[in-house]
């Protein structure tokens, strides 16, 4: 029988862990990655050069794939509606939508009654600091990863030096969880 052929948006390390037990699973694993330096261009059985949001690119790759995942959230989902209509996508842009945006993310996650910590948009200093006292987090909400564009603020000098630097309305807000380590799982079935 031949291999399933899967592309992956994305060539990061996520992808380079897929790429690593596709064999295994009989799936010969393409990405469209940003440049050949990407991890998992290494070990794909083939690649494609494009960014996440490049629709041409991704044409290209569907051309050479049963499916097409996604390695991350990152995608623009305007780029990609085109092809939806050929059902490639697993999952679906529409069950993709929730989870782009991590306040949307955060509310369908709480909707599902899966535990979330304490979230909002920003309203004010003086509101937030009642609401959450410190240490408080706030998250970029789009395209952060690995702690980018994740601040741990722990007083209100932190929160008015970030205020200098970045819109700080324009993130989510949450309450700080301490933790000892965040670990990454990819779970796959055949």
């Amino acid at each position: 029988m031949a291999d399933k052929r899967v592309g992956v948006i994305g060539g990061g390390q996520l992808a380079w862990m897929m790429a690593a037990e596709a064999p295994a699973l009989g799936i010969d694993l393409i990405v469209q990655a940003t440049s050949k330096t990407e991890p998992a261009v290494t070990r794909a059985k083939q690649f494609v050069i494009g960014d996440v949001d490049d629709a041409i690119a991704t044409n290209k790759m569907a051309q050479m794939c049963d499916v097409i995942t996604f390695e991350n959230e990152f995608v623009s989902l305007e780029s990609l509606q085109e092809l939806e209509l050929k059902e490639v996508f697993q999952p679906s842009l529409n069950t993709l939508k929730p989870l782009l945006d991590k306040y949307h993310q955060r509310s369908f996650l709480q909707q599902v009654n899966l535990p979330v910590p304490q979230f909002s948009l920003w309203s004010s200093q003086s509101q937030i600091i009642a609401d959450y006292g410190f240490p408080l987090v706030l998250k970029a909400r789009r395209h952060g990863y690995d702690g980018q564009g994740t601040f741990i603020i722990k007083d209100t000098e932190g929160l008015q030096h970030l205020a200098k630097t970045v819109p700080i309305a324009e993130l989510l807000v949450e309450e700080f969880i301490p933790f000892e380590r965040e670990l990454g799982i990819i779970a796959a079935r055949n």
